[in-house]
């Protein structure tokens, strides 16, 4: 059996839309990959929230991470260390690979806002047969992304796979929660939202899992009105 997943990285993502097809083929084949490879990381996903699922998102319009069209890219990495120490790792080989030259493919892009979070609860579809370990793993077809500053039980809502539920260590007080979907989230992160409310919530969002090397919302977020550029 693996190593358990304790903590989280969480990372919200912008690049300049004439940017976007370049940046995305490399953080498939040459970013995702080596931060996969250290040590104490058991599992990672990256996600996209499509311009639909902007127009179904929660937050204040102000909010520097995820309003007015930010926060289009969405990155995990589960650990099975310390999330701190874990990201102190991630920071060293970066340096490495920006030393190395690796970095230099990945052009006008920001990260809006990064955390170390600690897991406190999981729970799946009680018609599964899923142990805590197997959580991180399942596999999903769209995700919601919650970030609130209420304690409260994991549940499963319908078209909810698996819950898990982490405590912030650079924002104390507040909790992120991930529901991972039998269905992208364009389909029921409405439907969702209604029928688990989250008042109070600083965000209550839907992302969709980015398949490697297959990037069609490229061209219909270059299209919309989310912002072109890093700075817009």
């Amino acid at each position: 059996m693996g190593e358990p997943a304790v903590g989280l990285i969480l990372a919200g993502l912008d690049v300049d839309t004439d940017n976007g097809a370049a940046w995305n083929r490399w953080y498939d084949l040459e970013h995702l990959a080596p931060n996969l490879a250290l040590p104490g990381i058991v599992a990672g996903k990256r996600y996209v929230a499509t311009p639909s699922l902007h127009d179904t998102r929660l937050t204040a319009a102000a909010d520097p991470a995820w309003g007015s069209g930010r926060g289009v890219y969405l990155t995990w990495y589960a650990t099975s260390i310390d999330p701190g120490d874990a990201i102190a790792t991630m920071s060293g080989r970066r340096d490495e690979l920006e030393a190395e030259g690796r970095m230099a493919g990945a052009g006008p892009r920001v990260v809006r806002t990064g955390d170390a979070l600690d897991l406190i609860a999981g729970s799946s579809d009680p018609r599964l047969r899923l142990a805590d370990v197997d959580l991180v793993h399942v596999g999903h077809a769209g995700l919601r992304l919650i970030l609130e500053p209420t304690e409260r039980e994991t549940a499963t809502p319908p078209s909810v796979i698996a819950t898990l539920r982490f405590a912030s260590r650079f924002q104390p007080g507040t909790f992120a929660e991930l529901q991972f979907l039998d269905r992208p989230a364009e389909a029921v992160i409405s439907e969702l939202q209604a029928v688990d409310p989250r008042p109070g919530a600083m965000l209550d969002t839907g992302f969709e899992p980015i398949v490697p090397l297959h990037h069609p919302f490229v061209d219909s977020i270059a299209a919309s009105d989310l912002p072109r550029t890093v700075e817009g």
